[in-house]
């Protein structure tokens, strides 16, 4: 009988052909279980069961030890797998199964699923399989066995005989755990159990599924079926798709014995690529869902179709078409692909899952809602008119993360916005009706107002995070005592070395000191003269006054001679200076600025386009010294005839002699307080809470 098992091709070579991940180490045992369960079905087809017989599989985990040992233990979880055997009470190997076990890439099996292969995914984590089944065939009962190994004849060790046995059985038996697989494969009983359950959840949801028991070697065992009635099976839901002409189905169940909600690609009853669903349904996460009055519980969907079945590659371990994990196909495209498949799959399972989800989602949404009316009331526009959107933000983010996603969706509304507004003209041109014209209008108009409602919101929210910011730098720190450095407090106002030609306005915060300085026609920021392209001083190129500011309307036409309306220059002190020298321009904030005056007023000034512009001595010069008033600063300003302010918080005075200006310093709590009482209004129009 030897001649019924020669190779029908070269053993070695199909196993090393195979492709497993490592990953993938029960692979083996479930394609042993799959085998298991169709020829219990075979057997039932061919009226071969008794009456109240059920089908049965049995798997046994063998593990590194002693065989005593491991049976008189209490606990053999902890013990690496060796082995694995699979006992059935299927149709066994006869005739018919042995050729096809025999021959590479049968057919056998086909309108069941079967691919040929699943011996040698076998020998990929396992050194080798040996089988021995009893069978009757011609009303007489046999008795074959034979061993599968990794040579080019593969079939070993093969016996036929008669038994006196009368009872259906096949034993098949994995040796030798290859290692590189077995440290990716749980080990504990209770896992094993939940993979197998969960990779024949089709089989348990349809109830096609023999009695299942799992053992360890001291007796330890687990019943599947049970499992699955009390932490798997709850209540089925289920709902179709279609894909062009393909129909899909989608199985929802609850698990209380799954790690995460998962999302099954299956074929043939089985589960081929399992997905994070948490990753999709953002409301779903990582946590379990719990409802009142029950354990908390995992989703698992599984989704199956005939054109899945079609697809599936020969290890069952992906599909044959495009598998890409991103989402942004377009639907109009005919081609089948995962993504397409995945995206309806999970509009299916959240429609079934809806009013958990709009519970979720409410509660989120009023959280982020209390945030944004406190602390972000730029969204509010957002909140309502884009409420959808919000909802599918994930639970949790930081305030810094909820500001990052809400000016997406926001940045996403301003476009829709202005693509309505260019439909809108292109519908003027040729308007057939009039009132459908008159609606898009009116919604235009209002989308515009709301986001220029949310642009003010969002302006005042930052005016009240950069007073809050200066108030903090100018303070003594918490954690040393020293104050802010000056650079980072000029750098609040103005970005340090830098000029308004690269910097936009909204990044610029002068308005602190005077509304105006916001609307200039050129600055500088902490710039060497020898490096500004409009301005050429010969005594002094290297001087660099904090902020220089050229203010004119006009500066920039084609006036001959035009003169700047006003030059700003703004020196920063660091806050609580106090070693002020008088007479020396190095240490004199005062002599500093001046000589920054006189650098302008014998040097020369373009415009862009190359004109000279005038500056003399009746230009004026506004100057703001923006420093603590510490005791040596007030007594060079005394000494140089400067007058306190009405508030006491600094001091001024007019030059009219050398040059035409006007010189003021600041204290840094001034410009606060200042800006703060200028912005009051809005503040609390928004809701902004005070200090």
């Amino acid at each position: 009988m030897v001649d019924k098992i020669i190779a029908k091709s070269n053993i070695a070579n199909k196993i090393r052909n195979t492709v497993l991940s490592r990953k993938k180490g029960l692979m083996p045992l479930f394609e042993l279980i799959s085998n298991s369960i169709h020829s219990i079905f075979e057997r039932a087809a061919a009226d071969l069961m008794d009456e109240d017989e059920e089908g049965k599989v049995l798997i046994t985990l063998i593990r590194n030890g002693k065989p005593q040992t491991l049976e008189s233990i209490a606990d053999n979880d902890n013990y690496p797998i060796r082995a694995i055997k699979v006992q059935d009470n299927g149709i066994g190997l006869n005739e018919a199964n042995l050729i096809s076990f025999t021959e590479a890439d049968s057919d056998h099996k086909l309108n069941i699923g079967g691919k040929g292969i699943g011996r040698f995914v076998c020998l990929k984590a396992f050194k080798y399989l040996e089988i021995s089944s009893v069978f009757r065939e011609g009303g007489v009962f046999k008795k074959r066995s034979l061993s599968l190994k990794n040579t080019k004849q593969g079939f070993e060790n093969y016996t036929e005989t008669d038994t006196d046995e009368r009872v259906y059985q096949t034993t098949c038996t994995l040796f030798d755990f290859l290692t590189e697989y077995q440290r990716h494969t749980p080990k504990r009983l209770g896992e094993i159990a939940d993979a197998i359950i969960t990779h024949f959840q089709l089989y348990f949801i349809t109830n096609q599924m023999p009695h299942i028991i799992i053992y360890n070697q001291n007796g330890d065992h687990i019943d599947l079926n049970n499992r699955y009635s009390t932490s798997f099976s709850n209540k089925i839901q289920e709902q179709g798709f279609n894909i062009g002409e393909d129909y899909f189905t989608v199985y929802l169940s609850k698990s209380n014995s799954s790690q995460s909600h998962r999302l099954h690609f299956c074929a043939h009853n089985r589960s081929v690529i399992e997905e994070w669903l948490g990753k999709r349904i953002i409301d779903l996460g990582k946590k379990p869902v719990v409802f009142k009055d029950s354990s908390p519980f995992y989703y698992a969907a599984f989704i199956v179709s005939e054109l899945l079945d079609r697809s599936v590659n020969n290890e069952r371990t992906n599909f044959c078409f495009p598998t890409n994990e991103e989402d942004e196909e377009e639907e109009e495209t005919e081609e089948i692909s995962l993504s397409k498949i995945r995206r309806h799959a999970v509009n299916a399972v959240e429609s079934l899952i809806a009013d958990y989800l709009n519970d979720v989602q409410n509660q989120k949404v009023e959280i982020y809602r209390t945030v944004i009316d406190t602390e972000m009331p730029q969204y509010r526009a957002v909140l309502n008119r884009r409420p959808e959107q919000v909802k599918k933000l994930q639970a949790g983010l930081s305030k810094q993360n909820l500001d990052i996603e809400l000016y997406k969706i926001e940045t996403d509304w301003k476009a829709d916005i202005k693509k309505q507004g260019i439909e809108l003209i292109e519908k003027k041109k040729d308007i057939t009706n009039l009132d459908e014209y008159q609606d898009l209008y009116e919604s235009y108009l209002t989308g515009l107002n709301e986001i220029g409602q949310s642009e003010l919101a969002r302006y005042v929210t930052h005016r009240k995070a950069v007073i809050d910011l200066l108030d903090y730098l100018v303070s003594k720190e918490s954690d040393e005592d020293k104050y802010a450095n000056e650079d980072i407090v000029h750098s609040l106002f103005f970005p340090i070395r830098s000029t308004s030609d690269i910097i936009p306005y909204s990044k610029q915060n002068l308005w602190m000191i005077d509304e105006r300085l916001s609307y200039h026609t050129y600055l500088a920021s902490d710039k060497f003269f020898s490096t500004l392209k409009y301005i050429e001083v010969s005594e002094n190129p290297d001087d660099r006054p904090d902020i220089l500011i050229f203010s004119n309307a006009f500066a920039f036409v084609e006036e001959k001679d035009p003169p700047y309306n006003s030059i700003t220059i703004i020196e920063f002190k660091k806050p609580e200076r106090d070693n002020y020298i008088d007479n020396d321009d190095s240490k004199n904030p005062v002599d500093q600025v001046e000589r920054y005056i006189e650098d302008l007023l014998n040097g020369k000034v373009t415009n862009r386009k190359g004109r000279t512009i005038n500056i003399t001595k009746e230009t004026p010069f506004y100057v703001y010294i923006i420093s603590d008033l510490t005791p040596s600063l007030v007594k060079i300003l005394e000494r140089r005839d400067f007058y306190k302010t009405p508030d006491g918080q600094g001091y001024y005075t007019f030059k009219s002699r050398r040059y035409n200006g006007y010189i003021e310093v600041m204290t840094f709590d001034k410009i606060r307080s200042d800006a703060k009482k200028r912005n009051q209004i809005l503040f609390d129009k928004l809701g902004l809470p005070a200090d």
